[in-house]
This record gives C-alpha cells, sequence and structure tokens, in this order.
C-alpha cells in the first residue's frame, strides 16, 4: 500500500470517526471503500460511453444506407431559404 495524507473538514473527521466507531471499521478502511466505490462508477460510466462511441462508430461505418447526405441538405436549404446573412464567398 501507499500512505497518503489528506485534509478532512471538521464535519467530515467526526463523520468518519463515528462511522468507523458504528462499523468496527479503521477509518482508513472507510476512506479506501469509498475512494473504491467512486472509481468503480467512474469505471461503470467510461464503459457506457465507450459502449455508445461504439455503436455510433458501427453505425457510421454502414453511410450506404442513409438516404440522404450533408452535402444534399445544404443545397436543399439554399434552393429554399438562399445562403444566410452570415454565409459570405
Amino acid at each position: 500500500m501507499i500512505r497518503k495524507q489528506i485534509f478532512l473538514g471538521a464535519d467530515q473527521n467526526e463523520s468518519l470517526k463515528r462511522l468507523a466507531r458504528r462499523t468496527g471499521r479503521s477509518e482508513a478502511f472507510i476512506i479506501r471503500e469509498a475512494i473504491e466505490t467512486r472509481l468503480a462508477a467512474e469505471r461503470k460510466a467510461d464503459g457506457a460511453w465507450e459502449g455508445l462511441l461504439d455503436r455510433w462508430r458501427r453505425a457510421g461505418q454502414d453511410q450506404e444506407t442513409r438516404s440522404w447526405s450533408r452535402d444534399a441538405i445544404y443545397k436543399e436549404r439554399l434552393g429554399k431559404y438562399g445562403p444566410a446573412d452570415d454565409d459570405t464567398d
């Protein structure tokens, strides 16, 4: 294990002491457990995000099934509404 020093607010310190007494666990154990819980939540969120990105990437590989293109939509917009006020050539 690696030793770390941390600063706690007075309320946090008292809450930690009470929890340690009530559960019979050390303050260090409770802090490690809290850190691991937070890191596990981050890993889960990262995994969900990666899964979503993978689905988007796979969907992007199948662009032939798409019935529109960015250029076609832009040309249609220009035909209907003309260039936007900020379109300068």
